[in-house]
């Protein structure tokens, strides 16, 4: 995994509001792209994280400024098997892995 990462953030200010978000399908059957705007205390933030190989890889950026964040997600939405050293291969039946 690769992540970078910064926040300067109010501490008195305890908000949090989901104004808006949306999650979009791909093309391919894992793959999902997520948008949302949220109210937080940040005053100015930042964060990039790349990831492979665990739960819900994918990339991540986030940017925060003045009490209003954007985050932006292109994930993987299935989860890692650590043991086999892959995706976990669901039961289409009855939903066990």
């Amino acid at each position: 995994m690769i992540y970078f990462g910064f926040n300067i953030a109010n501490p008195w200010c305890k908000r949090w509001t989901n104004l808006w978000n949306k999650m979009y399908s791909t093309p391919h059957p894992h793959k999902c792209i997520e948008l949302e705007v949220f109210e937080d205390n940040t005053i100015a933030s930042f964060s990039f994280r790349f990831a492979t190989r665990q739960s819900h890889a994918g990339l991540t950026i986030e940017a925060g400024l003045l009490g209003y964040s954007f985050l932006f997600q292109f994930y993987d939405i299935r989860h890692w098997n650590v043991e086999a050293g892959r995706y976990y291969i669901y039961d289409e039946e009855n939903g066990s892995h």
